[in-house]
């Protein structure tokens, strides 16, 4: 199943960060979804830790990933793990808008639906 980002809604994630689902359940993935990110130049993600993975690859903009206490410059291919429980935020430091790909477990439903993020 082909799917463009451009064709898929924006749900806000918080002030100016936007997440676009690209391959969910709804495109036949039973084990892993891919969802596009778009965080507006000076923005932030909340901290945030669950109990699944995830997986983060950069394609545009640059920025700064905190997993836990470590702090790293976030560009253009880079890739990063969150493991599971790891405390983690990103911010946007640069002028354009910070783009990337997030990789979550198909468990992550079930995880949203109890209230987590």
């Amino acid at each position: 199943m082909k799917v463009n980002y451009k064709d898929s809604p924006k749900e806000e994630a918080g002030k100016g960060v936007y997440r676009i689902w690209l391959i969910d359940e709804k495109a036949g993935a039973n084990n892993f979804f891919m969802r596009l990110f778009e965080m507006l130049p000076g923005t932030s993600t909340e901290e945030d830790s669950h109990p699944y993975e995830h997986e983060i690859f950069v394609i545009s903009g640059k920025g700064r990933i905190r997993i836990e206490n470590q702090i790293e410059e976030m560009e253009p291919g880079d890739a990063f793990f969150v493991p599971p429980d790891a405390l983690h935020s990103i911010k946007n430091e640069g002028n354009e808008a910070l783009k990337f790909i997030c990789i979550v477990p198909a468990s992550y439903r079930k995880y949203r639906k109890k209230g987590g993020t």
